[in-house]
């Protein structure tokens, strides 16, 4: 079968490694805080597809949950268990929705109610203010929030959190604060400060380490747009989320991804996603030995791996990345159905 993108290489070729190992020796994974979370924007056959899932596919994804016996969590809940050092049960899932897109309160909203389930939405305010009409309203976002729903900060014009173009740090850090605050005014004007949590979720999935910390600072617990499951050791500037759309969420590739579980990492250096040289270097501290480690670009192509010690991985691309995001992805087996799977990003001017 022809593949259409190198997108899809990329997803096939980590599914095709993986399916590689499924034969081998079964050993219990003991994780007591890791979780999946997923990412959506669009549901509905309308949408752009590089944004969208299908309903057949989201009806197939919360199916497979539902049969499953997942726990489906909101993030804030995920968060409190790890800041109380309560345990996460096995087979967690938390559901992400960015942008507040009409289609998930026509779509998303009925689907989850009925399952007594709920979904953690980020909100950029302006398009909500201005009333476009793809968007939801204030008022949906009410009754969903009292149905269990949260709604939380994805800044308010959708803002890059990063420097652009002829701006200095200085001025992208205030920037950043500026679209962070009043986005959460307006969240907690609307929707009531006690009910909205300190949670952000990057726009385009893009930020700088020093904007990263500037968040931190603010009180804020980050999300991302990369591929990997976290747990309570993960670095909580950038928390790793599997994009759900079109080309990657078959159901087979679903049941993949929320059966990962974190790599067992104690640093990651670079941890700033802007990369200077092409392609950049990456060096992966683990707190053990990892067996069978693959690593890959978004091509789809294997990374030069570098075993320094048995824990100490430097790993590189050997072509160029392409701007403006890309990504090194790791995964290895553990056995019982669920492998390790780690995804770094890198932005590239």
């Amino acid at each position: 079968m022809k593949l259409k993108s190198l997108a899809q290489t990329f997803n096939y070729l980590i599914l095709l490694t993986i399916t590689t190992h499924l034969l081998l020796p079964k050993t219990l994974y003991a994780g007591s805080s890791s979780a999946v979370i997923l990412m959506y924007h669009h549901f509905g056959d309308e949408t752009p597809p590089s944004t969208s899932v299908t309903l057949e596919q989201f009806d197939a994804h919360l199916d497979y949950l539902q049969h499953h016996q997942f726990n489906v969590w909101p993030l804030s809940k995920l968060i409190h268990h790890w800041e109380t050092n309560q345990l996460v049960p096995e087979r967690t899932v938390v559901l992400t929705a960015d942008d507040a897109y009409i289609s998930v309160y026509t779509e998303a909203y009925p689907r989850l109610t009925a399952r007594g389930w709920s979904m953690t939405t980020f909100v950029n305010s302006e398009p909500i203010d201005r009333g476009f009409g793809n968007f939801m309203t204030w008022q949906q976002m009410r009754e969903m929030q009292a149905a269990g729903f949260e709604f939380a900060n994805h800044s308010h014009t959708h803002s890059k959190m990063r420097r652009i173009e002829g701006e200095t740090e200085a001025e992208m850090l205030a920037r950043v604060r500026q679209e962070i605050d009043i986005a959460q005014q307006r969240l907690n004007t609307e929707l009531g400060a006690e009910n909205v949590p300190r949670l952000f979720a990057y726009p385009y999935g893009e930020y700088s380490e020093s904007a990263a910390n500037l968040i931190a600072e603010m009180g804020y617990i980050s999300v991302a747009q990369v591929s990997g499951a976290v747990d309570a050791n993960s670095d909580r500037r950038a928390l790793n989320r599997f994009p759900m759309a079109v080309n990657f969420a078959k159901i087979e590739d679903f049941r993949l991804k929320v059966n990962t579980r974190p790599l067992p990492l104690k640093s990651v250096t670079p941890w700033d996603p802007i990369v200077g040289e092409n392609p950049p270097t990456l060096t992966l501290e683990l707190s053990k030995p990892v067996r069978q480690l693959n690593c890959f670009n978004s091509r789809g192509q294997a990374l030069n791996m570098d075993w320094q010690t048995p824990t100490r991985l430097v790993i590189q691309s050997e072509q160029a990345l392409r701007s403006p995001r890309d990504r090194y992805a790791c995964t290895a087996p553990i056995g019982q159905g669920h492998w390790y799977w780690f995804g770094h990003l890198w932005v590239i001017d």
